[in-house]
């Protein structure tokens, strides 16, 4: 094998792979620069079978030299690179005009496609194909500047990339303006140029990737870190109203055999007389009272909780809830000489019971041991029952 054929294959090689991976990378992140960049791929690849698999006399198309069809895929690439480096450079910079200038290089790459097909019968049409290049070299070099100026690191990259391109492109016009021939050696010599392109420019839509996934990541757990903390009552970090519905509507693999609605005694004359920040302490002290291993504590709001209940002994696990209250406080706001107590309102809860149903059973329970003097708990035992009997439990 010769190092022509090598050379060629290798090309292929990296052509492909780069291709197809930035086209399956598409679906995931949604970047039309992927796009762009496989069919600029496409037309580079193009141009080397043209140019590297067949003959300059021979055609593959009737009429047609292969050269010049080698020339128009070139064009054609060219006119890609445009559109692929104005979505691809980082959407945060502005670049104002430049970018818009980006956009007319694919016309440019076009109309010098179209002019090489016409050189053959109008010679004019080889020069006006050269303007054309060099115009989309001067606007692809003026945006990519402008882009490194604003410390663009997809800029800073693509120089490199294309600066063999860009200075063999300015080497090829200017010899061929004056020599009225096309360089020697110039399929091989835009082979190795166009093989550092795809190779850079796969490895910077491979870090790109990892930083769109890293960003994509980011953001979930921001959004997931944001709908938690809906579900949070900020003052006593238990769940609020919302957190327990969404508590009692998803964790199916246990249910709760009975709920209690516990709401401390006379809570305005601890705000009225020691201040809200103390008053805060005491709703804190409460919330933390109620947690255990089988109590699923939530802040309905004000002074008032709710507790969900997973024990067979469920009317006692939730009267040895309430009572933690008044000691709890009384360790956490020692400064305090008021002493706390609270009333529940409990029910039992039944796999067919609603959340809002057994709340109201319970609620009616809360009222019935705020008549009863408070400090105490209330218990509807029967379930789903408007006017199930009341039990004082304490």
């Amino acid at each position: 094998m010769d190092w022509a054929s090598a050379s060629f294959g290798a090309f292929m090689g990296i052509a492909i792979v780069v291709s197809v991976t930035s086209l399956a990378l598409y679906p995931f992140v949604q970047r039309s620069y992927l796009l762009w960049c496989s069919l600029r791929i496409a037309c580079f690849a193009a141009m080397t079978i043209t140019l590297l698999s067949f003959g300059p006399g021979e055609s593959l198309f009737a009429g047609l030299d292969n050269r010049a069809l080698g020339e128009v895929a070139l064009a054609l690439g060219v006119a890609c690179t445009g559109p692929f480096f104005a979505t691809y450079v980082e959407q945060h910079i502005d670049l104002a005009h430049h970018r818009r200038h980006l956009w007319y290089i694919l016309p440019l790459g076009i109309f010098a496609a179209g002019a090489t097909l016409l050189g053959g019968s109008w010679p004019i049409f080889h020069q006006l194909h050269d303007f054309a290049l060099l115009a989309a070299t001067f606007l692809l070099g003026n945006s990519l500047f402008a882009a490194i100026r604003r410390n663009s690191r997809v800029a800073k990259i693509q120089a490199i990339v294309w600066g063999p391109l860009v200075l063999l492109g300015l080497c090829a016009f200017a010899y061929e303006f004056f020599a009225r021939t096309t360089i020697p050696h110039w399929p091989r010599l835009v082979l190795g140029a166009l093989s550092f392109d795809l190779i850079i420019t796969f490895l910077g839509i491979m870090n790109g990737f990892g930083r769109v996934k890293l960003e994509r990541d980011r953001a979930l757990a921001n959004i997931e870190a944001a709908e938690q903390m809906m579900l949070i009552d900020p003052l006593t970090n238990i769940a609020n109203r919302r957190g327990l519905e969404q508590h009692f509507a998803f964790d199916t693999a246990r249910h709760p055999s009975g709920l209690a609605i516990i709401d401390c005694d006379h809570f305005k004359r601890v705000n009225d007389t020691f201040g809200h920040e103390v008053g805060d302490r005491v709703l804190v002290a409460a919330a933390q009272a109620l947690r255990s291993d089988d109590v699923f504590a939530a802040r309905l709001g004000g002074e008032e909780f709710i507790i969900l209940i997973y024990s067979d002994d469920w009317e006692n696990t939730a009267e040895k809830a309430r009572q933690r209250i008044t000691q709890a406080v009384r360790a956490a706001v020692p400064d305090m000489n008021l002493p706390v107590t609270a009333s529940a309102g409990l029910t039992a809860l039944s796999r067919t019971d609603a959340l809002s149903v057994a709340m109201n059973r319970a609620d009616k329970a809360l009222y019935a041991a705020k008549e009863a003097g408070r400090d105490r708990s209330v218990s509807i035992a029967e379930f789903q029952s408007d006017s199930a009997p009341l039990t004082q439990v304490a």
